[in-house]
């Protein structure tokens, strides 16, 4: 029955973890040649993320932990991650906090390929067939979660026809569903619409399969709650894990990060660099500026423009890879391993709309420094500032003279590329 409340009690809030898709078994890819100490970190990597979930639910004293699909990467998972898994949610049994876990496309149930029995706490869906478990939170409210697991790695049917409607004698009704929409074009994944699934009358929807969080609906609450560790640098967009509060006809969310090792890709301009230790001085002194986040591994790619200056030296040293081995080594010492630089690239500049000019690479800051002297920078605009219209708008001082040589230079580079003669 649903649980009654006396006049002017407050109403006490279901609080829930919700989870999805965290491909515990997944390497991090498009990585070669990691350093000893940067491996050891990504293999501890997704066993430390799931630790993290444990400690939030516990933190939050959460009445339920949701795991909806893909919490291995495989469905048949190594005997070393099923058993830092299975101690992992016997702590939440200690702390009486029950599981429901559901299996998607990636770690399909089958029961033979589990090498521990499932502690207590937790309530697996294993079977497409569609069916709802009853729990009890410490408030004595009564909470129906209904859904279904993977048995093979694809479900080319829509799930949404076998859940009920919310049944009249629960106080909260979730939906646990593991899928995309039809929209999508994909449908080997359960395909279903949002406007079926609003019309069961759920208080909130715990969906999996999409790595990208999105909060699809905010009446109902239906979310995806993405990866929460990315393994490639496309999943830079992780949140972490959904908190929600939820009470009848009502629900909220927020995220808490839970993630070991983050993404980063970044592009970065080097015209201001004149020369080979200018470059490398401002791109080390950029990367750390973005550093990483305390505790994390951080992931960089860096993108690069504007090197035609820097002439011959510094392409031959991209091509052979000694740029990047020694920016590698660099940040690494100086983000005691917490920073690894995996790629740099070069991005193409259109030179077909450049005017190769053969001359000394100093030749633009001597001609700059020329044209900032008073007397020089008057008789080279002298026709201009004797016209009595601009010499009304313009009052020609030293900033101005030094804001108009930039934008020259600017332009400049821009439309010239200066390189010395190497006959």
């Amino acid at each position: 029955m649903i649980k009654e409340k006396k006049s002017g009690e407050q109403e006490d809030l279901m609080k829930l973890l919700h989870t999805a898709d965290l491909h515990l078994d997944r390497s991090f890819e498009g990585l070669k040649n990691s350093p000893k100490q940067i491996a050891e970190k990504l293999q501890q990597a997704n066993h430390k993320a799931i630790t993290a979930i444990v400690d939030i639910a516990i933190r939050n004293q959460v009445d339920a932990v949701i795991l909806a699909g893909d919490t291995f990467h495989q469905s048949r998972t190594s005997i070393r991650t099923q058993a830092y898994f299975i101690d992992e949610m016997k702590r939440l049994d200690q702390e009486g906090i029950p599981v429901i876990m559901s299996f998607g496309n990636h770690d399909y149930y089958v029961a033979e390929r589990y090498w521990f029995d499932f502690p207590k706490n937790m309530f697996l869906f294993k079977k497409e067939q569609v069916e709802t478990h009853y729990f009890m939170t410490k408030n004595q409210e009564k909470v129906a979660v209904t859904g279904f697991s993977y048995e093979h790695p694809w479900i080319n049917e829509d799930k949404l026809s076998g859940f009920p409607t919310k049944e009249a004698g629960v106080d909260i009704h979730i939906g646990v569903y593991h899928g995309d929409t039809t929209k999508n074009g994909a449908q080997n994944y359960a395909p279903f619409t949002f406007s079926a699934m609003k019309s069961k009358g759920y208080d909130y929807w715990a969906l999996g399969h999409i790595h990208q969080p999105q909060v699809v609906s905010a009446d109902p609450l239906i979310v995806y709650p993405g990866t929460p560790q990315g393994h490639t640098k496309k999943e830079r967009t992780v949140q972490g894990v959904a908190i929600v509060s939820i009470e009848a006809g009502h629900a909220t969310v927020r995220f808490e990060p839970v993630a070991q090792v983050s993404w980063q890709v970044e592009k970065y301009s080097l015209r201001q660099a004149g020369s080979l230790q200018e470059a490398l001085s401002i791109l080390t002194e950029l990367m750390l500026k973005a550093g990483p986040t305390s505790g994390q591994l951080l992931l960089k790619e860096i993108q690069l423009t504007d090197i035609v200056q820097l002439g011959e030296e510094f392409q031959l040293a991209y091509e052979n890879g000694e740029l990047l081995h020694y920016l590698q080594n660099r940040l690494l010492q100086q983000t005691n391993h917490s920073l690894f630089l995996f790629r740099v690239e070069v991005v193409a500049e259109d030179l077909t709309k450049k005017v190769m000019i053969t001359a000394a690479p100093e030749l633009l800051g001597q001609l700059e420094k020329n044209y900032l002297q008073p007397d020089i920078f008057s008789n080279t605009l002298q026709e201009l500032v004797q016209n009595p219209l601009f010499s009304s708008v313009v009052s020609i001082n030293e900033e101005w003279r030094e804001r108009s040589v930039e934008q020259a230079d600017q332009k400049i580079k821009e439309d010239f590329v200066i390189q010395e003669d190497q006959t």
